[in-house]
């Protein structure tokens, strides 16, 4: 033991109470501190000694977070415990001091997170590693240790840790790993699907806009550690070159470790989003072994990761604190709303900063508030007065904000402006006067909606939502005040904006479950307190929000249900069991409605969902929500060209005609697909008759009656009552043509039909009848509906392509009978669990229906006739993904330019892009590409691409045909090659050639943007118009005339810069060699190519200096258009094109670049900087004499707005023969 313990023991208490001591009269009671940490398993008992001494502190109420990393590997001996053959609690040795400091403080509540080592560092054994954990620690029987994120699930969970603050909590390793983990179909998790957790994490954020946010995860979004793309200088030494290769790629490709790796982008990515829109926000991570402090944005984020020996980590900006020494993180959040950190190093120590000032605090230099509004706990702050209309009624308009000339209306669209415009007389809303008294519960609503949460005395929860929406709220905040946030704010007058209360009625006489909004403007109110800054004289709806479980099944809101659901809910439901039956003909009654009245925007999260109990079976009821997008007018020319498929893919505009169904319905594909999955056409039909015969003329004139009345007769109350009469005319006409919509409607899901299990045992009956029909039957085998067809549902060719049968978890049996396969593509997924598969096919039926039950297992002993066990290297394809499906896309293409010797040039052209079941980023894409010119250039383009044809590699077919192409420019062979001023250059210099090719290429890419590829092709060139050109000689250059060749060309490209079009650190390798085979031996032929470059940088937008060089080599008779060239696109920037050309070359290129500053227009957001360039290069000619090189150089500047992505250089290039070469293009040479 050591002897010193004790001493340091008592010093660091002594130290720690001294501080409180000194700074205790600054700080006002805590509602809580949060201590973090990270990386807990190489912590010394000092670390623990300092962490168990804080938790001491008395006073304010303490929790402590633990984020990851409690092994340093998993063993054997953890995987043994997991699977329940070892009880040794030795298996985890690194968490028992932890463990003691859990137990020596019953009252503090501990919350420990998973990291990547706990999931077996990425490893096959992942999952099977960190559930050992978790059952270690549930063993453990300690009530105040909480695992939240169980079964390896992703999260979110959440929990209020004080009235202001709130943990949300993530399992960032589920994104980042490679191998097995929980899927939605295990119905295990709540949110085991991406996009149900992102919308899952917007909705708390929009539910607690009064609440600091506590983003906790083993990995965070950004770090300036090894493991977050930072590196010191010196590790591009070690070793040299291929240090800086290795470092280039965990910088922009990264390892399963790195924050940068393509796994964890997603969610990544959307923690960026969320920090660029919403503020209060705090990330917490523990990825790198070092202590950070980083502000990010408006927000801030804690890398808490050094609990032992910490490790290399930048110090710059946007860093405020950074530490190697061994400690923990402590936030204070005070009763004031003020936000403090501190960092307690294991020895004695620490550092502290003020991350928010109280909402209460008038001023406070540079630091910002907090927007998390607790109460104030004075009274210096005077509430402002608050004065009530005195009448039941007011006057105002919806958004006379949207109001627009003429030619504005022509851009932007008319939309429903005549009605946000006109005055309307609407009643007054008093919280006091409604089901006994509202009281405000806190702010919501959405980044479009403001709306406020209200209770009543008796439970019922209701919400005050804005007319008004603000859109500009899904941007940055950059991006909000500037003209691209006004034209996006505008669109709101798209929506109607009293829609809601039209549709209520109309879902009523349909007998489909909703809410019913009533329109108010709320009154001002000392009910409201400070929300009357916000909410008072708004106009409104007021509507009950749908709630309730057993024991609220009396209250309004409820409709009488056992429980009411959201629609992660109802899907883990409807995977994991077989009484889970969802009414068919009202959710197809439902989406007819939401077809009716054009409503684009009904995705997963704008239902809810009615639980009624009814014989031991759950029938499920449809709740619809959310009418902001009903009746969408997209008029504009703006609007017209956002609404294309190949655009923005889910608008779609209320009109006359019928409208494009998958528009229309694209937010909500994946969850047709599931729930309309055994719908037939006749349901379709029958739904739609009915809805047609309910909503009458008359029932449709009465709600378009619902609207306000405008407040006085004249012009725009004529254009008011316009607007009413054209919405209600469109309305009958498209109740009118349902029927054809329904049509539409079931052909789009009756093309390619998943056919879904559950996770409890059925039978799947497949059954071919002699027209080429496909019955496909699913009967539960136990349970309660023992026996009973869950699902049952004919195909018909006509109409159906392939039915892909999940069987999902639990012994399934899937059997065929007749000629299954023949007519429809079958494909049987069997999942988890010991599935049997039996055909009734004659033993020389070939194998038509496609297995994919094991894919680890062998072939079975006896085959199946007619059924194909597909073995596959693509995991996606043995389990279901209800978001798998992707539509097939067509993309138009363009492009307009100018140049002195194309003249104006035009090119349009198409993508077409098909995905399939097995190739489901693309199987097959097409392109084509015309492009003519003024002065008589004219190109087709052709190419087509069959995705991972072998394994990884794609196959590509291209062609191309120019009448002419030119070669611009050549003005002879070496170094001496003259450009005469007296001729002119875009004439005499100027080469046509008449050009067809044909080309095959195998592609493998790896590494983000790197491939290899392996080409072969043919070439037919023929020079044209040589008279007056360089090529009118008598010596005539080989490639003058019809020329023939064949090649064979290997090619790759390691692509590992940080960004293809404006690069700042990383580095690119570029090898490639062309061997050509002419009509004999005399006419083969061989160019070879090597480029290499390397960008260093400071910081994220940083000075750079960059670096690039090149080697070219020739061998045989080479066509001088296929000669290496040096010129102003490759190697010599202050040359023209192509101006140097012969047997080979080399070249050195360098570039500084710094950025100026960064301007925060009113048209968007733009970073300006300069640029400086020196190159040098010289040909390599046979025979020719030595010669100097040719040398350039320049500067310009660059323009960034918005993103990298959108960076315009120019460049002023100069030479021996230049002076001021301008060069205008998108992005950097290199």
């Amino acid at each position: 033991m050591n002897s010193t313990a004790p001493i340091y023991s008592a010093m660091n208490k002594l130290l720690v109470l001294a501080g409180l001591l000194l700074v205790a009269p600054t700080l006002l009671p805590a509602q809580l501190r949060l201590l973090v940490a990270g990386n807990t398993y190489n912590a010394t008992p000092a670390f623990y000694e300092a962490l168990g001494t804080r938790i001491d502190v008395p006073g304010d109420p303490v929790a402590v977070l633990l984020a990851g990393d409690y092994f340093p590997v998993c063993t054997e001996a953890m995987l043994a415990y997991g699977a329940g053959g070892e009880s040794d609690a030795a298996a985890f040795p690194t968490l028992a001091p932890l463990l003691q400091l859990i137990r020596d403080h019953p009252r503090t509540q501990f919350y420990l997170l998973p990291g990547d080592r706990d999931w077996d560092k990425s490893g096959r054994n992942g999952l099977a590693c960190v559930q050992a954990l978790e059952s270690y620690l549930e063993n453990q029987n300690l009530d105040n240790l909480h695992w939240p994120l169980n079964k390896g699930c992703p999260g979110p969970e959440t929990v209020e840790l004080s009235p202001t603050v709130r943990l949300l909590m993530l399992n960032t390793q589920w994104w980042n790993h490679p191998f097995e983990k929980p899927i939605p179909a295990d119905a295990e998790c709540d949110f085991a699907e991406p996009t149900i957790a992102f919308d899952e994490i917007v909705s708390t954020i929009d539910e607690h806009l009064d609440q600091n946010i506590i983003f906790a995860g083993h990995y965070p979004p950004v770090s300036q550690g090894r493991y977050g793309g930072k590196f010191p200088l010196r590790d591009h030494f070690l070793p040299p070159v291929a240090g800086s290769f290795a470092l280039s790629y965990r910088q922009n490709v990264g390892t399963p470790e790195e924050l940068t790796n393509v796994r964890f982008a997603e969610l990544a990515d959307k923690l960026k989003d969320y920090n660029s829109q919403f503020e209060g926000l705090l990330f917490i991570g523990a990825q790198d072994q070092s202590q950070q402090l980083l502000r990010f944005g408006r927000n801030y984020i804690v890398n808490a990761g050094a609990a032992g020996p910490g490790a290399w980590v930048a110090r710059h900006k946007p860093a405020l604190h950074t530490s190697r020494a061994p400690g923990f993180t402590e936030l204070r959040f005070a009763t004031d709303g003020s936000v403090d950190y501190r960092y307690v190093t294991a020895n004695p120590g620490e550092w502290t900063t003020r991350l928010y000032r109280s909402p209460c605090e008038e001023s406070g230099g540079e630091l910002p508030r907090n927007p998390a509004y607790p109460p104030c706990p004075t009274d210096t702050v005077a509430s402002p007065e608050v004065v009530p209309p005195a009448t039941p009624t007011v006057q105002l308009a919806a958004g006379p904000q949207y109001r627009r000339s003429a030619l504005g209306e022509w851009f932007l669209g008319r939309h429903y402006r005549d009605v946000w415009t006109t005055e309307v007389e609407v009643p007054v809303l008093r919280l006091s006067e409604v089901s006994g008294g509202l009281q405000p519960v806190r702010e919501g609503g959405g980044r479009q909606t403001t709306s406020l949460v209200l209770q009543a005395p008796g439970g019922e929860s209701y919400a005050f939502r804005s007319v008004d929406k603000d859109p500009s709220g899904t941007f940055s905040y950059e991006l909000r005040n500037t003209l691209i946030g006004d034209a996006v704010r505008d669109q709101t007058s798209s929506g109607h904006p009293y829609g809601g209360v039209i549709v209520a009625p109309l879902l009523e006489e349909i007998d489909i479950l909703h809410a019913t909004p009533t329109l108010y403007s709320l009154a001002p109110d000392p009910l409201l307190g400070d929300y009357n800054a916000t909410f008072g004289n708004m106009l409104g709806t007021l509507e009950i929000r749908p709630q309730g479980d057993s024991r609220k099944q009396s209250r309004e809101g409820t409709f009488g249900a056992d429980e009411v659901l959201k629609s992660f809910e109802l899907f883990r439901g409807r995977f994991d069991d077989q009484e889970v039956r969802i009414d068919d003909a009202e959710f197809v009654r439902a989406r007819l409605f939401d077809l009716l009245i054009g409503d684009w925007s009904k995705h997963e999260d704008n239902w809810k969902w009615a639980r009624y109990e009814e014989g031991g079976v759950d029938r499920i009821r449809p709740i619809p929500r959310d009418r902001d997008n009903a009746f969408s007018r997209l008029d504009g020319l703006f609007p017209w060209l956002a609404s294309r498929r190949w655009a923005v893919p889910n608008l779609e505009n209320f009109g006359y005609g019928q409208p494009d169904i998958r528009s229309l319905t694209f937010q909500a594909r994946h969850m047709d697909r599931l729930l309309l999955s055994g719908v037939s056409r006749e349901t379709y039909r029958e739904q739609a008759a009915m809805v047609q015969s309910a909503l009458t003329d008359e029932v449709l004139a009465r709600a378009v009656a619902q609207v306000p009345d405008p407040v006085s007769d004249g012009p725009q109350s004529e254009k008011y009552r316009r607007e009413q009469a054209i919405l209600l005319e469109k309305l009958k006409r498209r109740r009118d043509d349902l029927p054809a919509y329904a049509d539409a409607y079931y052909a789009l899901h009756a093309r390619i039909v998943d056919v879904v299990g559950t996770n409890d045992e059925e039978a799947f009956l497949l059954e071919a009848l002699p027209d080429g029909r496909l019955t496909v039957t699913v009967i539960d085998l136990k349970g309660k509906s023992e026996g009973q067809v869950l699902y049952q549902r004919t195909f018909l060719p006509g109409e159906t392509e392939e039915v892909r049968v999940y069987g999902l978890g639990d012994d399934d049996t899937f059997a065929t009978r007749g000629e299954v396969g023949d007519e429809i593509r079958v494909r049987l997924i069997g999942g988890k669990g010991d599935d049997a598969f039996n055909a009734g096919h004659p033993n020389d039926y070939p194998e038509k229906v496609f297995v994919y039950d094991d894919q680890d297992a062998a072939e079975p002993d006896v085959a199946v006739p007619g059924l194909k066990f597909v073995k596959s290297w693509r995991d996606e394809l043995y389990y279901y993904d209800r978001t798998a499906f992707k539509y097939n896309t067509l993309t138009p293409l363009a492009s307009a330019g100018f140049n002195t010797y194309n003249g104006a040039q035009l090119g349009v052209g198409l993508t077409y892009t098909r995905r399939s079941f097995t190739r489901r980023d693309f199987s097959t894409r097409y392109r084509f590409f015309a492009q003519a010119s003024s002065l008589g250039n004219a190109a087709l383009d052709a190419s087509v691409e069959f995705g991972e044809v072998l394994r990884y590699a794609d196959l590509v077919l291209a062609s191309r045909l120019g009448r002419p192409d030119l070669y611009n420019f050549f003005y002879g062979l070496g170094n001496t090659s003259v450009q005469d001023p007296n001729l002119d250059r875009n004439v005499y210099y100027l080469v046509s050639l008449q050009h067809f090719s044909v080309e095959g290429a195998l592609r493998r890419r790896f590494a983000g943007r790197s491939f290899v590829s392996l080409s072969t092709g043919y070439q037919n060139n023929k020079t044209t118009d040589r008279e007056g050109t360089i090529l009118d000689r008598p010596d005539r250059l080989y490639g003058d005339g019809d020329l023939v060749f064949a090649y064979l060309e290997p090619e790759m490209v390691v692509d590992l810069r940080d960004h293809p079009i404006f690069p700042s650190k990383g580095v690119m390798l570029e090898a490639g060699h062309k061997q050509a085979y002419g009509k004999d031996e005399a006419a083969n032929f061989g160019v070879s190519r090597i480029a290499a470059e390397i960008h260093f940088s400071t910081r994220r937008f940083p000075i750079s200096l960059s670096f690039r060089t090149g080697y070219a080599s020739s061998s045989g008779k080479a066509p001088f258009y296929e000669l290496p060239s040096l010129g102003r696109q490759n190697g010599l920037r202050g040359f023209q094109r192509h101006r140097f050309v012969g047997d080979g070359y080399f070249f050195y290129n360098t570039e500084f670049r710094t950025p100026l500053a960064l301007i925060r227009s009113r048209i968007a957001p733009f970073a300006i900087g300069i640029r400086a360039f020196y190159d040098r290069g010289k040909i390599l000619q046979d025979g020719e004499e030595p010669s100097d090189y040719h040398s350039a150089y320049g500067g310009g500047f660059y323009v960034i707005p918005l993103s990298r992505s959108f960076t315009v250089s120019m460049l002023l290039g100069f030479s021996e023969e230049e002076t001021g070469l301008v060069q205008l293009g998108v992005g950097t040479n290199f």
